[in-house]
């Protein structure tokens, strides 16, 4: 595919990815599909086009913003179609310049429709990642409810109208279908599988090694593992940062193991990966619908995983017994910890079995393929592309 370009919409600062160290090879160029790719911030935000430069693989990297976020919602009176038309004919124009074989869009927010829109206008298909069940994430405080309720009519039409849908999990596939996507593909986040090593040796640490990996925020507040450490001789790593960052060090002073529990804001997702196999167990907490990337690189590192149990129904990700789920309660995680850390024989099992189920379900390599080969039919190709 000589000359093939490709856009990709999306609403993520991409300077702040940079910051969390979420860099990882080819995300937006699976497979060094294409030649040019053209990344489009629906916000104001700069960054160094070298930090970005491995998530397109070899191919040219240009950056485009076409400044949207709160003001938009806002100046269009909650994303009325017709009051962000100004918004919608910049998008389309730029479109026009670039001339992409192919767009590409996170999520179905006011960044599919403007896919929806090139495509009206360009006759250029287009691919929706869906990263969110958005019929029942994000809504525990009034901004977030009041987003949503203005945004269905955009999610409902980007899916309609899409070449292509990718859900990260599967609980979106049956969001994706009752909001009336045509073609469904469950393909879960790729990871850089290069950079994770396989845990060979599962004798204990000591003191043994426990890490968490998440967003500090209400989803994922990792407060109830902090507390369920107190009586364990351990040490815990937890990785991530959000607007619950201070409260947790204060748990950690208010139950005396702040001397058990270091905070590291954010480390590159390489020598994360690479870093994973030398812990004993992954502890999470997770309300969200779907099982995250951090779960799925522990996975892949042949890692222990301790994860709560969803407070409405059972995740179908994590369906067998290739991780233990407790209550998202001190009580449960304490148990679970201790239960993990005097059994040998029983976390060295979970450990193989959670490596055997990612290399059946995760494996980065499977995903691009897959991902590939979807691009390929959005735009008539029939080639299958090995990586």
């Amino acid at each position: 595919m000589p000359n093939s370009r490709l856009m990709v919409i999306i609403p993520d600062r991409l300077s702040d990815l940079v910051e969390k160290g979420e860099i990882t090879e080819r995300y937006y160029n699976p497979g060094n599909l294409f030649d040019e790719v053209h990344i489009v911030m629906t916000n104001d935000d700069i960054v160094d086009l070298d930090l970005i430069q491995k998530t397109v693989g070899d191919a040219k990297l240009y950056i485009h913003n076409v400044q949207g976020g709160n003001n938009l919602f806002i100046r269009s009176l909650g994303w009325q179609p017709a009051m962000m038309e100004s918004w919608i004919q910049n998008g389309i124009k730029l479109a026009r310049d670039i001339s992409p074989s192919l767009v590409r869009t996170h999520n179905n927010f006011k960044e599919g429709y403007l896919a929806k829109r090139i495509k009206d206008e360009l006759s250029i298909p287009y691919i929706v990642s869906l990263h969110g069940v958005w019929d029942r994430d994000c809504s525990t405080v009034p901004r977030e409810r009041l987003i949503k309720a203005f945004r269905t009519k955009l999610e409902k039409t980007s899916l309609k109208d899409a070449d292509g849908v990718i859900a990260v999990y599967k609980p979106i596939l049956r969001y994706a279908n009752e909001y009336g996507a045509k073609k469904v593909e469950l393909i879960y986040n790729v990871v850089d599988g290069r950079d994770i090593n396989k845990k060979e040796d599962y004798n204990l640490s000591s003191p043994p090694r426990i890490i968490t990996v998440n967003r500090q925020v209400k989803e994922k507040n990792p407060e109830n593992i902090i507390k369920a450490i107190k009586n364990i001789n351990c040490y815990y790593l937890i990785v991530g940062d959000g607007y619950y960052h201070e409260q947790l060090k204060q748990v950690a002073r208010e139950n005396g193991c702040e001397n058990k529990v270091e905070f590291i804001k954010s480390i590159p997702n390489h020598q994360l990966c690479s870093m994973l196999k030398d812990f004993d167990i992954m502890v999470s907490h997770c309300d969200y619908w779907g099982i995250s990337k951090t779960v799925i690189e522990a996975s892949l590192a042949g890692l222990p995983i301790i994860i709560n149990t969803h407070p409405i129904e059972p995740i179908p990700d994590y369906e067998g017994d290739w991780l233990l789920q407790c209550d998202n309660s001190v009580e449960g995680y304490e148990q679970a910890i201790f239960y993990l850390l005097q059994n040998n024989n029983i976390r060295t099992s979970l450990g193989k079995k959670a490596y055997t189920h990612a290399c059946e379900f995760f494996d980065p390599v499977r995903m691009e393929e897959k991902i590939v080969q979807l691009y390929l039919n959005a735009m008539g190709v029939e080639e299958v592309k090995k990586l």
